[in-house]
Order: structure tokens, then C-alpha cells, then sequence
């Protein structure tokens, strides 16, 4: 029954996207660069509510 199971192809693996070996046809990835200082969860939140961060605009 194991063996019945359709197992996930290497072409179609979303991490080997855009991973074909040749430099001509990808272009390099670029990091992200952040224009702001990153807010730690026990900050002050940005919004200036008062709170700490994950108590308001961190909540998910």
C-alpha cells in the first residue's frame, strides 16, 4: 500500500527553484537590508501605545 504513494518529483521541489546550475539564466539572490532596527518582542512598541510589542502590534 506504501509503495502505491505517489512520491514528490525533484522538479517540482520549490527549493530547487531557480537552482538550474546555470549563472546566465538566474540572477544572484540579494539579502534583504533593512532600512529600520529590527523591534525585539519585550520592546516598547513603535506605535508609541505604551505597551510592549507583543502585547500590540506584535499579536498574532
Amino acid at each position: 500500500m506504501i509503495e502505491d504513494r505517489a512520491k514528490p518529483s525533484a522538479e517540482f521541489s520549490p527549493e530547487l527553484e531557480g537552482s538550474c546550475g546555470d549563472p546566465t539564466c538566474c540572477p544572484p539572490q540579494m539579502p534583504v537590508v533593512r532600512n529600520t532596527p529590527k523591534v525585539g518582542r519585550n520592546d516598547p512598541c513603535p506605535c508609541a501605545s505604551g505597551h510592549k510589542y507583543k502585547k500590540c502590534c506584535g499579536k498574532n
